[in-house]
């Protein structure tokens, strides 16, 4: 649905051709050799889980002159350093606005890179989350375990997982320890 709404809005545009719209990060390199493609913008996280920074370094190697474009919803500022070092030209969040990332597909086209200041990937990471999940949050920063948040919030041990799990799969990250230093480290939460 997502890629299809993509497709959809960028279709609009006078300056942008869709030659391909896939799925899986599998499928870029075979899409390459059969078009004429410019610039790939590329989903991170595609079916089957795959990154697709894992296959940007092939798409390089066979392909120097193609720019690539990398977007995600996950506001983990792993994936914007890892997208640089792979050679990724340019990163956007998907939260931005259509007229924005065809902005970003022309300059990046014409050989600017674009990324987001660190500013605003931590913005994107505390909006990610609902306030329930900020305060599961804050309150694990400050070393609570589960059950102490379940009795602070008046919510069950069940909820409180919950929230860590969608926590966990909004930004990205394999541990709530890897969520507390990032959101402290970067000043979205204080211990004290």
């Amino acid at each position: 649905i997502l890629l299809d709404g993509l497709v959809l809005s960028l279709s609009k545009e006078k300056s942008v051709s869709i030659v391909a719209a896939l799925t899986d990060a599998e499928e870029i390199l075979p899409a390459l050799e059969t078009s004429g493609v410019e610039v790939v913008l590329t989903d991170i996280i595609t079916k089957g889980n795959r990154n697709a920074l894992d296959y940007v370094a092939s798409i390089r190697q066979a392909y120097p002159q193609v720019k690539i474009i990398a977007i995600t919803g996950f506001p983990d500022i792993t994936f914007m350093e890892k997208a640089r070092k792979e050679g990724v030209n340019s990163f956007v969040y998907k939260n931005i606005s259509t007229e924005e990332l065809v902005s970003v597909i022309k300059n990046t086209y014409a050989g600017y890179s674009v990324f987001p200041s660190p500013d605003k990937s931590r913005i994107a990471f505390w909006d990610a989350m609902s306030d329930a999940e900020r305060k599961v949050l804050r309150l694990y920063c400050k070393g609570m375990e589960r059950e102490q948040i379940a009795q602070e919030m008046f919510i069950s041990q069940s909820s409180v997982k919950s929230h860590i799990s969608s926590i966990l799969q909004k930004t990205g990250f394999s541990s709530m320890a890897r969520v507390a230093i990032y959101a402290v480290s970067t000043g979205l939460v204080f211990t004290e």
